[in-house]
């Protein structure tokens, strides 16, 4: 059985985390929630990829060591007998890199060379050519003429160490090859740059992998299902404002001619079920909330508003962000007596009825503060019962419901409440929490997804006019987390669209 809204905001109450009995992984959703991830920051992971880079080169420069070689190639000759000779040439081969070691081998190695000149940077290794009586002995050091030097030290003393700890046995030299001025691992700032570049990458995978693990936010409507089993009245698409160079930037409104036809599709496509839904239920008062800040309610309730109008139904729309507000400003209104001023006394209903073209507004008022401080019960029952009855339809648009107690207040004078929600912005269990007290009084209507990346319009990086996300409101104050512990009155919470 599907778990009721109630449960759900239960869950939320006695602070169950998110993602718990939660699905397995979905692969294919991950790989999304990575592409958008790159996509999403990366400018970012170039910066990485080109500091990995660096990295690796300049660590690779300096932790560079030049290698020289210098080998000599031994005959055993001892029996005669092939199979024994190449089993004791085996046997030498295999201890050189031993011996060679020993505190006797090298006394022995240096006795006729002053210390001072004895260079400790070398290795001596060895080789056994299979089935055969030859074996290499090969002296690796940092300088060429250490090299070389080691070598001639290795054959004059080499031979007799064997026949003084072995018997009779005679190594005859077959081959002698000295180092060269250019070292065996030349170095490679090539190979450098490729291997940078590839451990990089790889770097900015494990982020990408990581960040759609950890990833809470909402991308797509199944997301929503986890919080509320409300349905999703529309996406409204990231769409691009056409607008010739150097105009006056545009607002996201459906009256506005040049807005791409996707966006105004979307709109049309939610004022239509929105008003179906609320027809069937017989509701008038829809309540536009969201979670933070910068998720496009306020574009949502002005459009909707205006959808209605088109539709021919006498639409109210109310600017109820007291603390901020952006509706007469969005609709190229000058701002005068409100809602706040009707709260104060002092202004008649009919005084705050301001007019834009055929739809009604009743603006947030020149003095901006919460609905608490204000709210006189008996003078909004009365606002409200006034306008359901001169209007088909009242639109409220309010804070953040995350935020503030605003949207819980307003929403005791609405029918319904219709979430907007921004793609890939508040988390999850944000969003839940916001949600909260409009499914505990089961008001809740559905939701919205704004500037979903699926649609009818292109998607892209596009002007949103005055009100661009990041630039106003609470874009300045960085973690929205940080708004619930300051003071109410201090707060700045104009919406964008």
């Amino acid at each position: 059985m599907q778990e009721s809204d109630k449960v759900r905001a239960e869950r939320v109450r006695t602070g169950q985390q998110y993602g718990a009995g939660q699905e397995g992984i979905d692969l294919f959703s991950m790989m999304d929630d990575a592409l958008r991830c790159f996509q999403k920051y990366w400018l970012q992971f170039l910066l990485l990829i080109v500091i990995v880079t660096a990295v690796f080169i300049i660590y690779g420069n300096r932790q560079y060591v030049p290698q020289y070689q210098a080998k000599v190639t031994y005959a055993v000759n001892k029996t005669g007998d092939s199979d024994t000779d190449a089993s004791i040439a085996q046997r030498l081969s295999n201890s050189i890199s031993v011996v060679t070691k020993t505190g006797d081998f090298k006394d022995r190695l240096f006795a006729d060379v002053e210390e001072e000149n004895v260079n400790p940077n070398y290795v001596i290794s060895s080789a056994y050519t299979d089935n055969s009586n030859l074996f290499s002995v090969t002296v690796t050091a940092n300088n060429y003429n250490n090299a070389n030097m080691l070598l001639d030290l290795l054959e004059n003393m080499y031979p007799e160490w064997v026949a003084g700890s072995n018997g009779t046995i005679e190594l005859q030299v077959v081959d002698r090859v000295l180092a060269g001025e250019n070292p065996v691992n030349g170095y490679s700032a090539m190979k450098q740059l490729v291997e940078g570049v590839l451990a990089g990458v790889i770097l900015c995978l494990a982020i990408a992998a990581l960040y759609a693990q950890l990833i809470r936010t909402v991308r797509k409507e199944s997301d929503m299902k986890k919080i509320t089993s409300k349905g999703c009245i529309s996406l409204i698409p990231e769409i691009a404002v056409k607008k010739r160079e150097k105009s006056k930037k545009q607002q996201l409104l459906l009256t506005n001619k040049r807005v791409d036809w996707g966006f105004k599709q979307s709109v049309q496509a939610a004022q239509l079920r929105i008003e179906k839904q609320m027809e069937q239920e017989h509701k008038q008062v829809l309540l536009v909330s969201s979670t933070l800040p910068q998720e496009g309610k306020s574009m949502t309730a002005v459009n909707l508003a205006l959808a209605f109008m088109q539709h021919e139904k006498k639409t109210v729309l109310i600017d109820g962000d007291l603390r901020k507000p952006s509706v007469a400003e969005m609709l190229g209104m000058e701002e005068q007596k409100g809602l706040a001023e009707y709260l104060k006394g002092n202004a008649k209903v009919k005084e705050v009825l301001q007019k834009k073209g055929d739809l009604t507004v009743i603006p947030g008022g020149k003095v901006h503060g919460n609905i608490s401080s204000l709210m006189d019960e008996s003078r909004m029952e009365e606002l409200m019962t006034f306008l359901k009855s001169e209007f088909d339809y009242v639109i409220i648009d309010t804070p953040p419901a995350y935020l503030f107690s605003d949207a819980a207040i307003l929403a005791g004078y609405a029918d319904c409440v219709l979430y907007v929600v921004r793609h890939d912005m508040a988390e999850i269990p944000q969003i839940e929490k916001g949600m909260e007290s409009f499914i505990q009084e089961d008001k809740l209507l559905g939701y919205l997804i704004n500037r979903s990346q699926k649609g009818f319009a292109s998607y892209g990086k596009y002007g949103y006019g005055k009100y661009g996300y990041g630039k106003y409101g609470y874009g300045k104050y960085g973690k929205y987390q940080r708004y619930v512990d300051v003071k109410e009155d201090d707060m700045d919470t104009e919406d964008s669209l």
